[in-house]
């Protein structure tokens, strides 16, 4: 019986009231469990920011998104376990679309390509200056 992979995103948010060395833990426990279940695929920590309103009093968070592959009976466990961690306020999956996939897969060859036109502009002008001065 084959098992039906797909990819999933999940966006957690970790309560700012816990040290650096708390919220690093849990994000390394998490991350090493969707290695364990499926296929890591990348790891985005946003950070602290403000949010928009109170949590049981607490008024910042650390906010981590977690791109990966797994099989469908992955995704309720992971939310199941989020749930019941202390120092977890919310958090959230969805199914990655493959129009997401492939736009984020276009998104980052656009910025090398950007970043070698910079680099072009910037040796233009140079040359430029250098004119302007002879």
């Amino acid at each position: 019986m084959e098992k039906n992979v797909r990819s999933y995103e999940t966006l957690f948010v970790i309560s700012g009231n816990l040290q650096e060395e708390e919220v690093k833990a849990l994000t390394e426990k998490f991350t090493a469990l969707v290695s364990a279940n499926g296929e890591l695929e990348s790891v985005d920590e946003w950070g602290k920011r403000r949010l928009a309103y109170p949590i049981n009093y607490i008024n910042e968070g650390y906010y981590v998104l977690v791109n990966y592959k797994s099989d469908a009976s992955f995704p309720q466990e992971f939310e199941r376990v989020l749930g019941i961690t202390d120092g977890i306020i919310r958090s959230m999956t969805t199914i990655r679309s493959e129009a997401a996939i492939k736009a984020a897969a276009k998104a980052e060859p656009e910025a090398a390509v950007s970043a070698e036109a910079e680099v072009k502009v910037a040796e233009t002008v140079s040359e430029v200056e250098k004119t302007a001065e002879e």
